[in-house]
């Protein structure tokens, strides 16, 4: 009887334990909605950009749809905090909070940027299972950039239409999250000179957090290359020093990942241009950054696939 105790007890430690462990693995992911904004959901069954043929009450039937399809990834993936791209406005997230909620997964924490693009209607948000707070819905700042390099007359100058900033605690730590979607790639140089511009604006914004001391994450959508120039533009890499980890580089990958790292595929190139950048300080509080890129295979859903980041904090 007293052997059979013993064991029990054994066993309860055992669990204990590893339930302890488990808590102390924070999982981050970003996941690019394609387009899901329900001015816009329209392209996600095949119509073109400007389409207008919709009633409301279809188009709200579709967007309900697509939701639950993007729902059925978010659900499964199952990180703590997802920062999300190509989002629409609050209505638009919390729809797919709620779709998220009926595949068995509760995101009680939410927040929202406030785009500015009135083009796309693209927005970037958070769901979270964890408290949020001090919230930037837009990140300040303006950069000069060239429209044609070998002409000054072109100066130019953007901010950044979709970025957030949200705080967020974890076993004592406390983590600031930049979410954001960058310029995209089509315009040639110019779409590119301008996202370098706003990348230097994200760099600006966290440097004075990250000189106090603060754990920074930066997480979305870039529309840039591991290596290319707005991503060594937001780690630092271009002036002083690289401060934010690449997560998508082959040490953070299973061998087995390692050709299967990318996020979007155009014309048959894969490339990851979704992005998990996490400050130095990080590394000190952490045994072991895992990343893997989540494979959902529905069309629907997005034409991107999540990047995820696991900490295994000490």
């Amino acid at each position: 009887m007293l052997k059979q105790k013993t064991n029990l007890v054994f066993l309860v430690c055992i669990l204990t334990v590893a339930a302890g462990t488990q808590a102390e693995k924070l999982k981050i992911a970003t996941f690019n909605c394609e387009f899901l904004t329900r001015p816009k959901v329209h392209i996600k069954f095949g119509e073109d950009f400007r389409f207008d043929g919709w009633t409301d009450t279809f188009r709200d039937q579709q967007f309900a749809i697509a939701a639950e399809a993007v729902a059925e990834v978010i659900a499964d993936i199952d990180a703590d905090i997802i920062a999300l791209t190509e989002v629409g406005k609050e209505a638009d997230v919390e729809e797919l909070r709620l779709a998220v909620a009926n595949q068995g997964v509760d995101y009680p924490h939410m927040a929202f940027g406030k785009s500015t693009d009135t083009s796309t209607r693209q927005n970037v948000a958070i769901l979270s299972k964890l408290p949020l707070f001090g919230v930037l819905q837009q990140i300040p700042g303006r950069e000069s950039y060239d429209k044609e390099l070998d002409d000054p007359e072109t100066e130019a100058d953007t901010g950044i239409s979709k970025g957030m900033v949200a705080e967020f605690e974890f076993e004592g730590e406390t983590f600031t999250l930049y979410v954001l979607h960058l310029k995209s790639e089509a315009g040639g140089h110019e779409a590119d000179a301008q996202r370098v511009a706003q990348a230097s604006i994200v760099r600006r914004h966290y440097l004075p957090e990250l000189h106090d001391g603060q754990h920074i994450i930066v997480a979305g959508d870039l529309n840039d290359y591991r290596g290319q120039p707005a991503i060594r533009r937001i780690r630092g890499r271009d002036d002083i020093f690289a401060d934010l980890i690449q997560t998508g580089l082959a040490k953070y990958f299973d061998d087995d990942e390692l050709d299967t790292r990318w996020t979007y595929e155009f014309m048959g190139q894969r490339n990851q241009i979704d992005h998990i950048l996490l400050s130095l300080s990080i590394k000190d509080v952490t045994d072991d950054i895992a990343a893997e890129v989540f494979d959902h295979g529905n069309p629907l859903a997005s034409d991107h696939r999540a990047l995820v980041v696991t900490l295994d904090l000490d």
